[in-house]
């Protein structure tokens, strides 16, 4: 492996070239089974959704359906527990149960819809995973094939320094996510199995790789500015409202954002502004 940045399975664009555009499926099956606890037999990405061969293309937003048995699931890198996140991510979920729940004028309820969580920032000392599902107050299921499962992957991050050796062994598919590169190298033979080698093996392609290299380099640049630009607005009290003209600072200040290809939800939340207003300046020439 080269001297270049190793990013872990916990950036969200890693994560996607690791286990969604690789040809082999198994270490993605594998992990799939952990978190659902369930027998997979067969599994399919869906890849029309992906980045088509090159890798430092911008603006869309690399994602993939993954068919396995009877359930289409959506899988979710989320680095920080933001607050728009889960609102960001139900919708996602939302939209994807609308589009194949109803076929025709019937509803297909023999397929669940499933979102993965995996997420960090939400405290190691919390539950390992939480199962949503829509129901009521007293526990009768509103519908039964929409289901989210939130896994806290600090409660993994930690977990991997215990000496809990039965936890680790059986949670290693999640553990190894975040593992760096010198950790990957260093770990013992007794804690490795076919998955986890090939997982080393994709993720350390993945980083040698000089395209992936260069996105990953020109992303956390635009995020440097990103943050210099939104602690500027901060400053001058954008976010407060408490300046002469402040209307039209946050949409300068949105355009700009908006010319970086920032989430919308995050420009939204920076400034203040509504989705539907940014999508109007959006739209202006």
């Amino acid at each position: 492996m080269n001297s270049d940045k190793f990013y872990t399975c916990k950036s969200d664009r890693a994560f996607k070239e690791v286990f969604l555009k690789n040809n082999d499926s198994e270490p993605l099956q594998a992990l799939l089974e952990l978190i659902l606890e369930i027998k997979i037999d067969y599994l399919e990405i869906n890849k029309t959704e992906l980045l088509s061969g090159n890798v430092n293309v911008k603006d869309k937003r690399v994602d993939a359906v993954v068919y396995a048995g009877n359930k289409k699931i959506d899988i979710e890198i989320n680095s920080q527990d933001k607050d728009y996140v889960k609102p960001r991510n139900t919708a996602y979920i939302c939209n994807m149960y609308q589009s194949h729940t109803l076929v025709g004028e019937l509803y297909d309820e023999k397929t669940d819809i499933v979102l993965v969580n995996l997420t960090w920032g939400l405290g190691s000392e919390n539950d390992k995973m939480t199962k949503y599902m829509i129901m009521s107050e007293d526990g009768k299921q509103y519908v039964k094939n929409f289901i989210i499962y939130e896994i806290n992957m600090d409660y993994f991050d930690k977990l991997w320094y215990s000496k809990n050796e039965e936890e680790i062994k059986k949670n290693m598919y999640l553990i190894m996510l975040n593992l760096d590169k010198k950790e990957l190298e260093a770990m013992p033979k007794d804690k490795r199995d076919k998955i986890v080698d090939k997982y080393i093996t994709n993720v350390t392609i993945v980083n040698d790789n000089p395209e992936f290299q260069k996105y990953m380099s020109e992303e956390e640049d635009k995020k440097k500015i990103q943050n210099s630009l939104l602690s500027e607005a901060r400053e001058n009290g954008i976010n407060d409202g408490i300046s002469k003209g402040v209307s039209q600072e946050k949409a300068s200040i949105a355009k700009n954002l908006l010319s970086m290809n920032m989430p919308i939800e995050d420009i939204s939340k920076a400034t203040g502004l509504s989705v539907e207003e940014i999508n109007k300046l959006k739209n202006e020439k």
